[in-house]
């Protein structure tokens, strides 16, 4: 076959067909299991903000955005399956970018393999990482960190195939490929901000192929432009959030607001605040999450790569080796519960490992002039061993062709609940589905449901004025109060925590003793009490009715969306089985309201119509 001659492309066409033949592979089983709807987290946030065109949570997310927007024109059934068809081909995509990674490093390992081996021992080892489970879970659902790691795998291509010409002596004169890696390094940081973890491992494998040069004034004034030019994509954010979209989450229109929502800094007190026993914990947590990934039979794999890296290249084992030290010290020191994706970039690192470790074994089996007839049977053996083991070991719990759950949720918490009401929730994984309801799909645009946790924030007061203006009326003055204090709070001056959250309090509290009896109030099942001792609960489908006189309410039970509740078919993580309970929970309330107040025959119909979700344990 002929070579095809590009600096950055330097393979023969079966190289090419290979690696087109895993983004195939991998996107097939990805779309087997590709999730319908929204889930749990961010989900639905995101396909709302890329619908609307909105500010997502810090960071923003601007590059996600705007991609997402892009896609989410497409004539699927729904944007949010856009979105979830998005995220199948950047991680399709980054699986590409790892078996070319894989070729680039086997031809500075081990040029003496022949390239025809190396290019299968690639395709072996990104299908085995492909069905892994953090990678594959990010394939099925929108979440920013798809994109995240197609960058990133870019990227470290990128630098790679610098350093494969250096090592032959080819290295190209012009540094075109040199700026537009800095280009998309900079775009990169507007997608999430944990690639400058990275920076370490790419700086170091620049300055081993530049040396000093890499350092020319000339030189180092393009980079910086160029990567600037890269990161300017967050001036989408103070230019969209000055024209008031639907979510305009940290009101980022302002400076000191865009800089707060860049940074972060609302999160920053989960980071490196625990104590050594939660570090010790949070470790033990990853390598758990470690040995999911790559379990016994792979591990053998990785240690005999990690050796060999070592031995043959230690200016690529000192770059891999810093990329997975970062990225494991700042994940176990951040406490969020959705942390696995931010390992990822340690994750492909173990499987370059795991590559580099196979590809040293058939070195082997080479320089022993082993009977290649005997060799291609260990290498076929290998291959439909080791890719389907990985697969067939984690389809049932990646498979979300069936997971509606939060999608159903948000949706019975609307079928509960009579129009133009008020809603208090605290709980994201509620709020997050319902803005894609509300917001795309227009379902129950009468509501007003209300965060408690964002609340908090100076700019969803905001978002509260512009989206219930009659609601912040009646309560100006305690927003205003409350306001004043959370000022001092988000602009780092001295405050009363007391203060604020006695003034936090009365204004929520103001939300429904101002709108009731005029409108129907309601709390979710994990409501803060604190805001509701005005009032006396009433269970009302999957939400309590707040009143304030003790005694019977009629109430027409709503017929529940249940969609894979019920079916041992359908795989339900702990997050998932949390909130299946609160269904059984709320039935049950309602039956014990019902007998309380002598209404036997309305409890017995509810216990025979859901007498089977009541006997499910979901534990």
């Amino acid at each position: 076959m002929s070579p095809t001659r590009s600096y950055l492309f330097r393979f023969n066409r079966d190289t090419f067909l290979l690696a087109f033949a895993v983004f195939l592979l991998s996107g097939f089983f990805y779309l087997l299991t590709l999730s319908p709807t929204v889930s749990w987290i961010d989900s639905g946030e995101l396909a709302t903000v890329c619908t609307t065109l909105g500010i997502a949570h810090p960071t923003g997310y601007p590059v996600y955005t705007l991609i997402g927007r892009l896609f989410s024109l497409f004539p699927l059934r729904s944007p949010v399956q856009n979105h979830n068809l998005l995220s199948l081909f950047f991680i399709s995509f980054s699986n590409l970018f790892l078996f070319l990674i894989l070729n680039t490093i086997f031809e500075l390992l081990f040029p003496e393999l022949q390239k025809s081996w190396r290019s299968y021992i690639s395709l072996l080892s990104t299908l085995i990482f492909s069905f892994t489970p953090t990678l594959w879970s990010q394939a099925t659902s929108n979440e920013v960190y798809a994109l995240n790691s197609l960058l990133n795998a870019i990227l470290f291509y990128l630098i790679l195939s610098q350093l494969n010409l250096k090592s032959r002596g080819k290295l190209a004169q012009s540094d075109k490929y040199l700026y537009l890696f800095f280009f998309l390094y900079g775009l990169s940081f507007g997608n999430h901000l944990s690639t400058v973890l990275l920076f370490p491992g790419f700086i170091f494998l620049f300055l081993m192929v530049y040396g000093k040069s890499f350092f020319e004034k000339k030189r180092i004034f393009l980079l910086l432009s160029f990567f600037i030019l890269g990161i300017s994509v967050y001036l989408y954010l103070p230019v969209r959030s000055s024209l008031n979209p639907v979510l305009n989450w940290g009101d980022p229109s302002i400076l000191s607001n865009l800089k707060r929502h860049i940074s972060g800094w609302q999160y920053r007190v989960w980071m490196f605040s625990e104590s050594s026993q939660a570090f010790w914990e949070s470790l033990k947590n990853y390598l758990h999450l470690l040995y999911s990934q790559f379990p016994f039979y792979l591990l053998p794999w990785i240690i005999l790569g990690f050796i060999t890296l070592l031995k043959k290249n230690w200016k690529v084992f000192i770059s891999l080796l810093s990329i997975f030290i970062f990225t494991i010290f700042y994940g176990i020191n951040y406490q969020i519960p959705d942390i696995g994706p931010y390992f990822l970039p340690s994750f492909l690192v173990a499987a370059v490992w795991l590559g580099c470790g196979i590809a040293w074994f058939f070195s082997l089996l080479q320089r022993r002039r082993h009977d290649p007839r005997a060799v291609a049977v260990i290498l076929i053996i290998l291959f439909f061993s080791l890719p389907l083991i990985s697969l067939f070991r984690n389809y049932f719990k990646q498979d979300e062709s069936r997971n509606y759950f939060a999608y159903d949720y948000a949706g019975n918490i609307l079928r509960s609940i009579k129009k133009d009401s008020i809603v208090l929730t605290k709980i994201w994984d509620h709020y997050s589905p319902w803005l894609y309801l509300k917001y795309v799909e227009n379902k129950r645009p009468d509501v007003r449901f209300i965060d408690t946790e964002l609340s908090r924030r100076s700019w969803y007061l905001k978002y509260i004025q512009q989206n219930y203006p009659e609601l912040y009326q009646k309560s100006e003055k305690e927003i205003n109060r409350f306001q004043e204090q959370v000022y001092l709070f988000e602009n780092g001056k001295p405050y009363d925590p007391n203060v604020i959250e006695k003034s936090y309090v009365d204004m929520i509290q103001s939300f429904l003793l101002k709108s009731y009896p005029e409108k129907p109030i309601y709390a979710d099942l994990m409501t803060d009490e604190k805001f509701l001792t005005p009032f006396i609960q009433f269970p009302d489908g999957m939400v309590f009715r707040l009143q304030k006189d003790i005694g019977y309410y009629p109430y027409s039970y709503p017929e529940f969306q249940l969609r894979g509740v019920l079916d041992q078919g359908t795989y339900k993580d702990d997050r998932t089985l949390f909130y299946l309970k609160d269904y059984s929970a709320m039935i049950q309330n309602r039956i014990s309201y019902l007998l309380y107040f002598k209404q036997d025959t309305l409890a017995q119909n509810l216990r025979g119509k859901y007498g089977e979700l009541l006997a499910r344990p979901f534990k």
